[in-house]
């Protein structure tokens, strides 16, 4: 484990060789990158890949909310987390480069001022439209309202720019999760602009806006307003395509984890909900799960990161066909699959060699039965959070773990249909970018999930849940494992007391029960 936290705390220990010429690198050079969700998980470690790999690049022009405080006070705030230390430390005046954009996606040319249009207009080379509203509990009308008429004001802004050459839509391998083999094309789409819009009034007109049941027929076969509103995307992109002079493509990620090696190993700034349960099970809180066996589509957020950039310089370099839109799908289940059973049993083998200081030994029991998840998540989860909001109240502090049980109870639907969905994404395009990017670039903008080791990654992985969740530094390792060791002997004498217990109290029972047995035996001795 202290390999480990050493590569967390170096990053130099990844070594690189750097006498080939970077292809990738050369494409970027003296480019301006217009880029949206820039605040994201994978919008912030776009930033801090393009500033830190790229230093010949032009600007990288963030597209923000407006806020009350300055530009400057933006930047800072933005940059002050530990996923920029290295960046620092190499580029260090690299928000030099950095240029705000005050907008909202939903508005009319994006809200721009006047002067930022005309700024991006004539700078701008590089979109990429990575912001979007992920949240699948929203009003219909305002999810679409962002991922679907965002994407067409993004769209109309590209078409008036100078000097442009691509424009990337960031969206999701299961924008057609209807579909259990997703290749990298654009499906038909769900609907066009004038229904989208038709929907969002008829939401907009009542207070309570459509009902649960309205929008999930408008929506189906979709399995939420989410995807529904990407794959309305996709085909406005392929639309903008066929008339438009610059190259345009789909990249497609699978669910996007923690980080493996760049800038800093297991770094992560999402709680997702595959993050959640591995978190839960790592802590001892959560002890069953249902299914989980078939392959679950799931790719670090470096890496990805790696391919969006590579796949832009695809597109415009290796791809000759024109009015096309390129679309490419980053995703395992295909190259290198793994399932969430295999994967948390590799999470808890490190968990267990280096634990939390709040980790308690516990039982995780991954079931396919129905009946048997219903019981254990009854008695493992519900149970117990019934408990501890009674000692909650009675010590005069807030109750809060029914809550968090009810809310994860409404998402098991979804997360069982993502973890149990069984899909194959194929990645045939995306696999012709590995095989066209030379050595330099393989090692720069390293993406190849073929080669990759998920064994490897949950070291760094549970590593970094530790380090950058639970706020543990290497310095409690040794006193976590002592107290885990402690906790798991005393569960396992408890257990035996219990089982001892047990039959000393059933013991005539048991008698009675074995005593045909022994009279059969007996019997059978008898003839020998």
């Amino acid at each position: 484990m202290e390999e480990i936290y050493n590569k967390i705390t170096n990053p130099d220990e990844w070594g690189i060789d750097n006498n080939e010429t970077s292809e990738i690198q050369k494409f970027y050079a003296n480019q301006s990158v217009f880029l949206t969700g820039c605040t994201g998980f994978l919008g912030k470690c776009i930033v801090e890949k393009l500033l830190r790999s790229c230093p010949d690049l032009k600007k990288i022009y963030l597209l923000v909310r407006p806020k009350k405080i300055s530009a400057q006070e933006r930047i800072k705030e933005y940059f002050n987390n530990v996923l920029f230390d290295e960046l620092k430390k190499l580029q260090p005046k690299f928000t030099s480069k950095i240029v705000v954009i005050k907008g909202n996606l939903e508005s009319e040319n994006l809200g721009l001022s006047d002067e930022d249009k005309c700024v991006i207009i004539n700078e701008a080379t590089i979109f990429i439209h990575n912001a979007s509203n992920v949240k699948f509990d929203l009003r219909i009308s305002d999810s679409l309202s962002c991922n679907v008429f965002g994407t067409k004001n993004m769209l109309d802004l590209a078409c008036q720019c100078k000097y442009i050459k691509v424009f990337t839509y960031v969206s999701t391998a299961y924008s057609n999760c209807h579909e259990k083999q997703i290749f990298e094309k654009c499906y038909p789409s769900p609907g066009d602009l004038n229904l989208i819009q038709n929907c969002i009034d008829t939401d907009r007109s009542t207070p309570d806006g459509m009902s649960s049941a309205a929008i999930k027929d408008f929506i189906s076969p979709w399995e939420n307003m989410y995807v529904f509103g990407k794959a309305t995307a996709e085909n406005l992109v392929k639309k903008y395509a066929e008339k438009s002079t610059f190259r345009c493509t789909i990249f497609r990620p699978s669910i996007i984890m923690s980080s493996f090696q760049e800038p800093i190993p297991g770094w992560t700034g999402n709680l997702n909900g595959p993050v959640i349960m591995f978190l839960g099970s790592g802590l001892g809180l959560v002890h069953v799960a249902y299914q989980m066996t078939n392959p679950f589509d799931m790719v670090p957020v470096d890496m990805c990161t790696n391919g969006l950039i590579a796949t832009t310089w695809d597109a415009v370099v290796n791809q000759n066909e024109t009015g096309k839109v390129f679309v490419y799908n980053y995703a395992s289940s295909v190259v290198n699959p793994v399932s969430i059973k295999k994967f948390e049993k590799m999470a808890y083998e490190r968990g267990c060699t280096a634990p939390a200081i709040k980790s308690a030994p516990h039982f995780f029991h991954i079931t396919n039965s129905v009946v048997l998840f219903l019981i254990g998540h009854i008695l493992g989860h519900c149970i117990p959070a019934i408990f501890a909001d009674i000692v909650l109240l009675a010590s005069g502090k807030k109750p809060f773990c029914v809550s968090i049980v009810y809310k994860a109870t409404l998402w098991l639907p979804t997360v069982c249909l993502f973890a149990n969905g069984n899909w194959r994404i194929y990645v045939n395009e995306t696999t012709k970018v590995w095989d066209r990017m030379n050595k330099r670039d393989n090692e720069l903008f390293y993406n190849d999930l073929r080669s990759f080791d998920w064994n490897t990654y949950c070291y760094y992985y549970w590593a970094g849940l530790r380090l950058y969740i639970m706020k543990d530094s290497i310095s409690t390792v040794k006193d976590a494992k002592k107290k885990f060791d402690l906790y798991k002997n005393i569960l396992h004498i408890l257990f035996y007391i219990i089982l001892l217990l047990f039959v000393y109290i059933s013991w005539d029972y048991i008698v009675i029960m074995f005593k045909p047995f022994l009279e059969l035996i007996k019997l059978v001795n008898s003839f020998i």
